[in-house]
């Protein structure tokens, strides 16, 4: 890695000391500083407890083979920075990162008193690059909650939640409404909103600020329908029917994410967006996303995924219970600011041994202490400093027949992940 790339990560790396700060008062004065670059081209905005990734990568995929220059904004990343920042599928490269930290930085300078956090600021080298990069719309993924979630200084031309969990509830509210109401920022006055919630008490809260902003709002599963599985999936939606659409994500949940996506192309063709069916097949075909139930090999099955709440944990066991193997092996590092007990309970039933470890994070449970609480549930555990040893040590366990399934968080399968493709190499 050049030695100026290296000096540009520290320097950013290095705002996490701001910790993070809710509110918009602070981006706001930072992109007025930077000209608004965020207000230069359409935005398709995304919150939600879980599946927004995959959500906005599909469709951020159907709009580049429409046709569209397409600004990804996604976080966090599992192995390189550069993957929070993309265009048309190509992630920023170091001297397009460079240049975007030394714009916002400049800006920043004249905002003393007001430090800036790292969301932040990463959030405003986005819209600077999209802008730079002459994007002909961007799909924006919230960092977390929404109302005051540095992204939220888009003007969205369409507004996405995809479901509300309960996560974050030192930030967003310890009940469901609460939170609900934090994504249910995100909508915007006179724009259409999608949401795959159906939990009666969040809903009601997204249709009351849907209602309240004159926001026509289409719901999963009543204004638009998605059935099947990933190899062959059907939708039924504002306008369009469509039969036979396959997907690259795997696990079922995925139909649901792909819904959504279909759901906010269709409100983007309303609004006078050119997007071909063809577009949309192989879009969704062609839709990337790491981490998310990927398959890394087949003998043994090794899979990852970033489960990293209850709702993440029970979907992802959902998908395992799909496949078939003999034993399965779970590699699980966690931050300690999670409900660990309750993404166990979700997953422990399904395995034969666990291994616990911990990712390079401060936040991250203690692999001791994860491997006793695993031991509480009635599971064998051992426990590994590093998620690589982790994961040699969980390999060396599993027959061919078998599964090793690495989970409970992004950070633990960005290490994973890293590590796996290089010792395949």
């Amino acid at each position: 890695m050049p030695s100026s790339l290296n000096s540009t990560l520290k320097y950013l790396y290095g705002l996490e000391r701001h910790g993070i700060k809710p509110g918009l008062k602070r981006i706001t004065r930072l992109l007025e500083l930077l000209g608004d670059p965020q207000l230069k081209y359409p935005v398709v905005h995304v919150a939600g407890t879980n599946g927004k990734g995959s959500t906005s990568a599909m469709l951020a995929s159907v709009l580049k083979e429409a046709g569209f220059t397409t600004g990804l904004y996604t976080s966090p990343h599992l192995v390189k920075f550069n993957e929070r920042i993309q265009v048309s599928g190509k992630k920023i490269t170091g001297p397009e990162l460079s240049e975007a930290v030394r714009i916002v930085r400049k800006a920043a300078a004249k905002m003393p008193g007001a430090p800036i956090t790292f969301f932040e600021f990463t959030t405003a080298m986005a819209f600077v690059h999209f802008s730079l990069s002459k994007a002909d719309i961007a799909v924006i993924e919230t960092g977390m909650g929404g109302r005051f979630d540095a992204t939220n200084a888009v003007e969205p031309d369409v507004s996405v939640i995809t479901n509300v969990n309960i996560d974050h509830t030192q930030y967003l509210g310890n009940k469901l409404a609460e939170i609900a109401r934090e994504k249910a920022g995100i909508i915007k006055p006179g724009r259409p909103v999608i949401t795959g919630e159906r939990k009666r008490e969040a809903l009601s809260v997204i249709r009351k600020k849907a209602k309240e902003c004159s926001s026509s709002l289409y719901v999963l599963g009543k204004e638009f329908k998605v059935h099947g599985k990933p190899a062959s999936l059907s939708y039924s939606g504002l306008e369009l029917g469509l039969k036979g659409l396959r997907l690259s994500l795997s696990g079922a949940h995925q139909a649901m994410n792909a819904g959504l996506a279909l759901a906010a192309i269709e409100a983007l063709r309303q609004r006078g967006f050119h997007i071909p069916v063809g577009a949309i097949r192989s879009g969704l075909r062609k839709a990337a996303w790491p981490g998310r139930f990927e398959t890394i090999s087949k003998r043994p099955l090794v899979i990852l995924d970033g489960a990293h709440n209850p709702a993440g944990a029970r979907t992802l066991a959902a998908a395992l219970k799909e496949l078939s193997y003999k034993r399965l092996v779970l590699v699980l590092g966690i931050m300690a600011d999670k409900e660990i007990d309750a993404i166990l309970k979700e997953l422990l039933p399904l395995c034969d041994e666990a291994i616990a470890t911990a990712p390079r994070m401060e936040r991250s449970a203690d692999a001791g202490v994860l491997a006793d609480r695993i031991r509480a549930f009635g599971k064998p555990a051992i426990e590994a400093r590093r998620v690589k040893d982790a994961c040699e040590e969980a390999l060396s366990r599993a027959g061919k027949a078998d599964c090793v399934c690495v989970t409970g968080s992004l950070f633990t399968v960005g290490e994973a992940r890293a590590w796996l493709l290089k010792s395949r190499s």
